[in-house]
């Protein structure tokens, strides 16, 4: 399967990152500003390439290696690695026991399926208009609705660049924790942050 393009739709794969969009933030203090173009929506078609794709349906995992794309509008991830775990609504759901049966062996899991978690790794990128951030790891808990970056932390917007190891995000608040623990090297244990007067970030008020 090497080299091949496997291009799916949120219909095929609406599990990856839906319920909720994953926006990455940043906060200071009571000054907050929203990474708000930084995240894929289940409601619209996203498109998926990779050089290899291994899918697990037994244990309910897809990994994509070599050089994975994930394309939705304008936002784009990057990475050497994604994994999906994923849940099939009838699996653990309580009442009502119309379980769907297991998919047929090879195949992607349909649009019943809904994502648990999300690990994308080596060479994290996500990017949308003048916002990108960069990391060695990416976890989405979509149970917890919780998004955590680690390992060479950077977070960018015009000429705005926030450093650090660990950045937490609330999907449900939008709020934000930038860590420096054990960054290790020449970081000294602190979060880095470089202000550009006249980059107003994305474009929405400063509110407090």
């Amino acid at each position: 399967m090497s080299s091949q393009i496997f291009r799916i739709k949120a219909a095929c794969l609406a599990f990856l990152l839906v319920s909720s969009g994953v926006a990455v933030a940043q906060s200071s203090g009571d000054a907050r500003q929203t990474f708000t173009g930084l995240q894929l929506r289940g409601d619209q078609p996203i498109a998926i390439e990779a050089n290899q794709l291994d899918v697990d349906d037994r244990n309910t995992v897809a990994t994509f290696t070599g050089n994975v794309s994930v394309k939705q509008g304008d936002v784009q991830l990057s990475s050497g690695k994604l994994i999906v775990y994923y849940r099939r609504d009838g699996k653990s759901g309580s009442g009502t026991g119309n379980a769907e049966p297991a998919s047929a062996p090879g195949t992607l899991p349909g649009g019943s399926s809904q994502i648990e978690r999300l690990e994308a790794t080596n060479n994290v990128y996500v990017k949308s208009a003048d916002q990108v951030a960069t990391a060695n790891q990416a976890n989405f808990e979509m149970s917890k609705k919780l998004v955590t970056l680690t390992g060479n932390v950077v977070l960018t917007q015009g000429e705005n660049v926030a450093e650090g190891c660990r950045l937490t995000i609330s999907m449900d608040t939008g709020v934000a924790r930038l860590e420096s623990q054990s960054c290790g090297k020449n970081t000294g244990g602190r979060v880095r942050l470089m202000l550009t007067p006249g980059q107003s970030g994305s474009g929405q008020g400063s509110g407090r």
